[in-house]
């Protein structure tokens, strides 16, 4: 019993450990609006409630407001993650923005 504790402990860090490899430097929260080194890069536009597989989520949902900074999307979820520990996080891209790789 002891060995299924500790194999599901060192999963669950392991998993948390995922965001840690990312670069959270430069962000700020200010309102709704997430700013990347002063500048505006999404905005908070939604805030869901849901009951799944017997649990209650929360999720914040932020929307990238251009796309000048796509390649730091993850590094934003990172930073996201970190001061809304309590709430699962979700980043809209537009399709306008969003090139697909080949």
């Amino acid at each position: 019993m002891i060995r299924i504790a500790l194999i599901l402990s060192f999963a669950f860090l392991a998993s948390c450990s995922v965001l840690k490899e990312y670069d959270t430097t430069g962000f700020t929260i200010e309102g709704n609006i997430v700013y990347y080194n002063n500048n505006p890069m999404a905005e908070l536009r939604a805030v869901e409630f849901a009951y799944d597989d017997k649990k209650l989520i929360k999720e914040l949902t932020f929307s990238l407001l251009n796309g000048n900074n796509n390649d730091k999307i993850y590094n934003l979820i990172a930073f996201l993650n970190t001061r809304y520990k309590e709430y699962e996080i979700e980043v809209e891209i537009p399709i306008d923005q969003y090139k697909f790789e080949e």
